[in-house]
């Protein structure tokens, strides 16, 4: 098996133009063991067959976040939150993918969060086993809901969706989650959050959030939009994709003085 799917990781990742070398193909095949494995016990995905798992997972994950980077060439590097992350995707294959493949690291930091305890169990096994792997401990679990999520530190500045229902519930969740852990927003900055939608997902419109009060007495607005759409196929062109950028902008007033009427962005 193991030389079997390391090939098929090798013909999949030639087909879609992405980088590979035989360190991603022992860590991505000790991945699949796992997840098949633990599979068995806890039902993680309903996608076992190897050609399913290198696609619509691995390359899946991958590819969309490189179609992202092809447009920010202006970041550094990026903390992620990967929300609803389940067996760990799409966040693990791109960090896998950031570390093993690439010559500059653009990953500092990733965040798995899901709020069934079995999974985030597995994504704790797979953590320790990366952490082997690369030598970095790159990666924190939280089982927990997002809205319902409190951080002491540093908030991530890119969050990802895939497979986790209505995008309007995302977007809204990640709204309470930053009015939540608001003294770490940026000061009049913004927040990005990548959707991996299907084909027929339908682009929101742009949203100008309500004024709310935060603990350091500062008064905050959230606003809303779309800022890129890409539209892809993969796999032999079995696969497609519209992922949608969101970007949340916080317009911060000192408190208590009172917010504009008219709409301005930072």
């Amino acid at each position: 098996m193991s030389s079997d799917f390391k090939d098929l990781i090798i013909k999949e990742f030639e087909r879609n133009d992405l980088l590979y070398n035989n360190f991603l193909g022992d860590v991505l095949e000790d991945y699949i063991k796992l997840l098949i494995s633990e599979n068995k016990k806890y039902n993680l995905t309903s996608i076992t067959a190897p050609v399913d798992i290198v696609n619509k997972h691995f390359i899946d994950s991958i590819l969309g976040f490189e179609k992202f980077l092809e447009s920010q060439t202006y970041k550094e590097s990026f903390f992620i939150m990967d929300v609803g992350s389940g067996a760990g995707f799409p966040g693990i294959p791109i960090l896998l993918y950031d570390q093993i493949c690439k010559s500059k690291k653009l990953i500092r930091k990733i965040d798995l969060l899901d709020a069934n305890r079995k999974k985030t169990d597995f994504l704790n096994l797979m953590k320790q086993r990366i952490k082997k792997r690369i030598g970095k401990d790159l990666i924190q679990i939280h089982n927990s809901r997002l809205e319902a999520l409190y951080l002491n530190n540093q908030i991530p500045d890119l969050y990802l969706s895939r497979a986790t229902g209505k995008i309007s519930n995302v977007l809204n969740f990640l709204e309470k989650f930053l009015k939540n852990n608001n003294e770490y927003v940026p000061l009049n900055g913004e927040v990005c959050l990548l959707y991996y939608g299907g084909p027929e997902t339908k682009v929101l419109p742009e949203k100008k959030g309500k004024q709310f009060e935060a603990k350091n007495n500062v008064c905050y607005i959230l606003h809303r939009e779309a800022r890129k759409v890409y539209k892809y196929q993969f796999s032999s062109n079995n696969y497609s994709r519209k992922s949608v950028l969101y970007v949340i902008s916080t317009l911060i007033f000192p408190f208590p003085d009172s917010v504009p009427n008219e709409d301005i962005r930072p």
